[in-house]
């Protein structure tokens, strides 16, 4: 039987009673409203589910925006960083020629009138400060006793000979504060084994049979101007090179002692200083040709050469 035929037999059985009409309607309505609603419910969702999509979208796009200000600020940030930075090395590059050339003006000034403001001649007076006395060059008297002699005294040193031994008054002052930074960069006392020796007391050395590459004869030391120093241990340059503290303290001496005056003679073996290396040995040359030697990598011996 056809579908519409029974459709249309049940309604118009249905409409043959009232009753049976009216509850239709009812029934046709209700269905009706309830579609109505499942649409509009179904609606909203799908406007809401737009609406969040919409709104993620937004804040996305809002976030790139974010991020591309702060990346924009962040990129200005750095260049005006970069900018300072730049002003910065250019004024510090600026200061450093300047310091530059006024040091290059310096050294040249120390350079040329290092001699004519001291009496540096190898043969000069034997009161010098920088009279040169070497292996095959002795004092013009070689029985000669300084001026102006001190005790050697500070906090800061310890005389091994029981604060008997004495140095020229200026360089016994400088070694007071050369000590004084000794101490307040090593946290030890300097430690002085010897200091002057008179000519007696040197030729006694030499009748021990201390060799000429060792100990000057008398008359020939440096230690008979007052000027000289040994410090800590006066033994072999392998010694000093293979124990760590007192490289620790020849190390400090060579970066610092020429700021106070005071010049390591022999640095250079036989050929150039006439003698063997002695990292204890320091000698006060009064500080501008202590600077000028350590700036240019001279020995006292190569300065008079």
């Amino acid at each position: 039987m056809n579908f519409k035929v029974i459709l249309l037999t049940y309604f118009k059985k249905y409409i043959n009673n009232k009753k049976s009409l009216y509850l239709f309607i009812i029934l046709f309505i209700l269905i009706f409203y309830i579609i109505f609603i499942l649409i509009l419910i179904f609606g909203n969702i799908i406007k809401l589910k737009l609406i969040n999509i919409d709104l993620q979208n937004k804040l996305i796009e809002r976030e790139k925006i974010v991020t591309q200000i702060i990346k924009v600020k962040f990129e200005n940030k750095v260049l005006e960083e970069d900018l300072l930075e730049k002003k910065i090395l250019e004024e510090k590059n600026e200061i450093k020629l300047i310091e530059e050339k006024e040091l290059f003006n310096e050294k040249k000034n120390i350079s040329s009138n290092v001699k004519s403001n001291y009496n540096t001649e190898p043969l000069g007076d034997d009161d010098s400060i920088v009279k040169f006395v070497t292996s095959n060059k002795s004092f013009n008297n070689i029985f000669y006793t300084p001026k102006n002699l001190v005790k050697i005294s500070s906090n800061y040193i310890i005389d091994s000979k029981w604060w008997t031994q004495v140095l020229k008054k200026v360089a016994n002052d400088n070694l007071q504060l050369m000590a004084e930074h000794f101490f307040n960069d090593i946290w030890e006392k300097i430690v002085v084994v010897s200091a002057y020796r008179s000519y007696e007391y040197q030729k006694w050395i030499k009748s021990r049979w201390c060799p000429d590459n060792l100990c000057a004869k008398a008359g020939y030391s440096e230690h008979q101007s007052w000027l000289a120093v040994d410090f800590w241990d006066t033994s072999t340059n392998y010694a000093w090179k293979s124990n760590n503290k007192l490289q620790k303290y020849y190390n400090w001496l060579f970066e610092n002692a020429h700021k106070y005056g005071f010049h390591n003679t022999y640095q250079k073996w036989l050929n150039i200083d006439w003698y063997e290396i002695e990292p204890w040995h320091w000698r006060y040359v009064w500080k501008e040709l202590a600077i000028h030697l350590k700036e240019n990598n001279l020995t006292i011996a190569e300065y008079y050469k």
